[in-house]
């Protein structure tokens, strides 16, 4: 069956309210199923707490971003989104939804503070950083940040979990971050891909290596019925996965 080409509102973690584009997979499975990535997501709402502070990095319209603010009512939420489109819908759900301990960045976090190629996707939530010298057929420019940058700007105290989601960039991210993993050791949920990194000059075996040296572990989350269960990953193996980066120091 086709997806129907429609527009429609519905909510989310119970009233906050979304409008979603059901052509665009995040968007249709949460209309479906209430979330996209529902184990990942109770994985994330149970780390956070009333004080905890959010980088939302790669945040699209922003289901991680909402339910953070909602469950974190004393903490802070910073996102970054910096597709055209999608910021927009970002910040007209955190409006709709009279979140006050947000902040949208309309940039991509990478390596250094500048500006990018940024490769628009059909579908706007697969679209990503271009490693200069690549072409895609419909490309625009967006200004790059630095995650210790935005940490230092914002003077924020610490930084309790990370989510990063950036097709292919999570090196980048990583390395403008180090300043940011070594202070505060954040609890990090990252999508890798080895499909996708190549496309920035990058490799799993590399972005593993980085989090292994700022003291890390890493794992995968499996789940049978409604139980999760966080099992060490096999990083050779990997192609496409969420990964829980968990700090092995305080």
């Amino acid at each position: 069956l086709a997806i129907p080409d429609s527009e429609v509102v519905t909510t989310l973690d119970g009233d906050l309210q979304v409008t979603l584009r059901l052509p665009n997979w995040v968007d249709f499975n949460i209309y479906c199923l209430g979330f996209y990535e529902r184990p990942l997501v109770h994985y994330f709402l149970d780390a956070l707490n009333a004080r905890s502070v959010v980088l939302d990095v790669g945040a699209y319209i922003g289901q991680y971003t909402l339910l953070a603010a909602r469950h974190a009512p004393q903490g802070h939420v910073v996102a970054f989104e910096p597709h055209p489109e999608s910021y927009q819908r970002l910040e007209a759900h955190v409006a709709q939804n009279k979140l006050t301990n947000v902040q949208i960045l309309q940039q991509a976090a990478g390596a250094q503070a500048g500006h990018m190629s940024f490769a628009l996707a059909r579908t706007a939530s697969c679209s990503g950083l271009l490693p200069p010298g690549s072409a895609a057929p419909h490309v625009t420019e967006v200004a790059v940040t630095t995650i210790d940058q935005i940490v230092q700007q914002l003077n924020l105290p610490r930084v309790d979990l990370m989510k990063i989601d950036v097709e292919g960039a999570v090196g980048q991210v990583l390395h403008g971050a180090q300043a940011t993993l070594t202070r505060d050791h954040p609890l990090l949920i990252v999508e890798v891909s080895r499909e996708l990194e190549p496309d920035v000059d990058d490799t799993p075996e590399a972005i593993f290596a980085l989090l292994h040296r700022l003291q890390y572990a890493c794992y995968c989350l499996r789940w049978q019925g409604l139980t999760s269960t966080l099992v060490p990953i096999d990083e050779s193996a990997v192609r496409h996965e969420n990964i829980i980066a968990i700090p092995t120091v305080k």
